[in-house]
């Protein structure tokens, strides 16, 4: 028994949001983290103002190689959605804008 190509399309689809809401929640528990330690040095307690920096660091590569990820599965969702269009023939759906080409190096490498 074969499911229908519209099957599987509702099926990624639903996969490729849950994904990008994914990727969101990890980016925010990062964010969580680096702001429970920034509250946590603002004491007076704390032996110096430097304390925690190292983790601070780490979690700031952290959090820049979620924004990378996060935008890679927006363009695998941009191309998944020009990808249905081939196959149905039928109009996009709009709640995704398609990234436009960026003719700036520094913008390209991060993203």
């Amino acid at each position: 028994m074969t499911i229908a190509i519209p099957a599987y399309m509702m099926r990624i689809r639903n996969h490729i949001r849950t994904a990008e809401a994914k990727a969101d929640e990890s980016l925010l528990a990062k964010l969580d983290v680096m702001q429970a330690i920034l509250r946590a040095r603002q004491t007076e307690d704390l032996p110096a103002p430097h304390v925690g920096q190292d983790a601070i660091v780490r979690l700031g590569r952290a959090i820049q190689s979620d924004i990378a990820s996060a935008n890679d599965v927006f363009r695998s969702h941009n191309a998944l959605v020009d990808a249905k269009t081939q196959i149905a023939g039928g109009p996009t759906h709009d709640d995704t804008w398609a990234f436009e080409a960026d003719d700036d190096p520094e913008r390209q490498q991060a993203a």
